[in-house]
């Protein structure tokens, strides 16, 4: 075949430019497409890459031909570009906003149309030969060809009315400039068309790959700027996740901190508890004696007898330090809590009846302001009185080293917190504030600001609130002193006129 062979072509420095175009078109076009295979926006670039390169090439070789027939030929294949170009454009403004299911007829329309002007571009009417100019041969077109010019602009027009409805359609100001780029990108690649006025008759080199170069630099812009914008989204999200990962590393750092220091506490608990339970066992030995001995004592006395109530008041002290020591071993054994409904005010009443010598005794003036009508607390019952017995004493030690000019006082107060349905118990004394040094080591189990002891009491009702869900608070008294709080969790039921009574 003549179109095949070498002799039927002749160097032509006027063909360089549209080949090289082309050929750039086919890199441009492939590479984004394999860089986005399930883009179908990539593919109508394809599309448009590929058709343009037919033109292009097309146009290459009928400027290197030498012959007549053989540039005829291959405008033949240029009328087919021709065709293709603008139906490739149309298909990407439908792609660019996804609307090619509502626009589906419109573009296998448009496809139509081009396939018409393929089919029939062979005909005299559209292409009736070719010309020889100063630059080489060009086809000359034929008396319909003006309706492929028009099929051309129409096309233009319409993929333009596209990209501004979606530009409309946009509320980001960074979508919109987008959109406006490859506007303008569309807006340079319609000067390919001066190729089709080429042909003509006019005397026009056809430089339509320099509107096509355009083109592929205004999208390859185009195609950048999403891919910066992609690439600044997925590096916001990287640090947002990074920002996520450590807040949760510095979340799991402060709970091994803070398993580190219940570690250590339980440490102390354990020597405590070991230290504790011998000493508890020493002096169960001689309260059990002791209490066998006042127990004979009154079998053998009258109740008319001077000293009969104070032999039972000795009495139920001893079975009250023998059953507090047997709770104590308990609560180091870690005994099961048996909880129940209790009225607060009552354990309150019950443990300041077993101080009220001692209260006498260290000359401290004591008042309770108890609220009627709290809700009742499930809790162990002995371990309750402990609690409040512990504080009690805690508070009379404490006072008990004031001077003797000084007053000592203390309140006990009791009243219920709807907010967050707790029944509240405040010890307030007249003691020296605490310092902040104090605070931090309150609850440590052999910690005392009292010049004898050791002061275990404040670890051990520590330990038990927190059993039953409550908490104990130290905070600054209206007294000029220290309050403990204890907060426990209010139950269900209130106290009837009955547990009143």
């Amino acid at each position: 075949m003549h179109i095949l062979s070498i002799k039927s072509y002749v160097l032509n420095p006027y063909a360089i430019a549209p080949f090289l175009v082309g050929t750039l078109a086919i890199i441009f076009g492939a590479f984004l497409y394999f860089l986005e295979k399930k883009s179908s926006f990539t593919k109508s670039l394809l599309y448009f890459c590929l058709s343009s390169a037919l033109w292009l090439y097309s146009c290459a070789l009928i400027l290197l031909s030498q012959k007549g027939n053989t540039a005829l030929f291959w405008s033949h294949i240029l009328y087919i570009g021709f065709a293709l170009v603008p139906a490739a454009l149309f298909h990407m403004s439908v792609n660019l906003p996804n609307k090619y299911e509502s626009q589906k007829p419109w573009v296998q329309a448009v496809y139509g149309l081009a396939l018409f002007f393929v089919v029939f571009s062979h005909s005299p009417y559209f292409l009736e030969g070719v010309q020889k100019y100063d630059y080489g041969f060009f086809p000359t077109g034929g008396s319909l060809q003006i309706s492929m010019l028009a099929f051309f602009g129409l096309s233009l027009v319409l993929s333009f009315l596209n990209l501004v409805r979606y530009h409309m359609e946009l509320i980001e100001a960074v979508e919109k400039r987008r959109i406006q780029l490859f506007m303008f990108c569309f807006f340079i690649v319609s000067f390919a068309a001066m190729d089709i006025l080429a042909s003509r008759a006019w005397y026009l080199y056809p430089s339509g790959f320099i509107a096509f170069l355009g083109f592929i630099l205004g999208v390859t812009c185009f195609k950048l700027m999403i891919y910066y914008e992609t690439i600044e989204e997925h590096t916001q999200n990287l640090e947002y996740e990074v920002k996520v990962k450590t807040k949760e590393i510095n979340t799991v750092l402060e709970q091994l901190r803070a398993t580190q220091l219940k570690l250590l506490e339980t440490g102390k608990r354990s020597a405590m508890a070991s230290l504790s339970a011998g000493i508890l066992h020493q002096l169960s030995q001689p309260i059990t004696a002791i209490h066998g001995f006042v127990r004979f004592v009154k079998k053998e006395m009258k109740e008319t007898d001077t000293f009969y109530r104070p032999i039972c008041h000795i009495e139920e002290q001893s079975v009250y330090i023998k059953n507090m020591l047997e709770d104590l071993m308990n609560i180091i054994k870690h005994r099961e809590i048996k909880k129940e409904n209790i009225n607060i005010n009552d354990s309150i009443n019950h443990a300041m009846n077993l101080l009220t010598d001692e209260l006498k005794i260290r000359r401290v003036h004591c008042d309770t302001v108890l609220a009627d009508g709290l809700p009742l607390v499930f809790a162990d019952g002995v371990h309750l009185q402990q609690i409040f017995m512990n504080i009690i004493i805690n508070s009379l030690q404490s006072l008990s080293i004031l001077p003797k000019d000084k007053k000592r006082y203390l309140k006990i107060t009791s009243y219920y917190d709807d907010k967050t349905n707790e029944v509240l118990v405040k010890f307030q004394d007249s003691q020296r504030e605490v310092t902040q040094d104090d605070k931090d080591f309150m609850y440590e189990p052999f910690f005392s600001t009292k010049a004898p002891g050791t002061s275990i009491e404040l670890a051990i009702c520590k330990d038990l609130i927190s059993e039953h869900g409550g908490k104990l608070q130290l905070e600054e008294g209206s007294l000029q002193g220290t309050q403990f709080v204890i907060r426990l969790p209010a139950s269900d039921q209130k106290v009837t006129s009955h547990e009143k009574l």
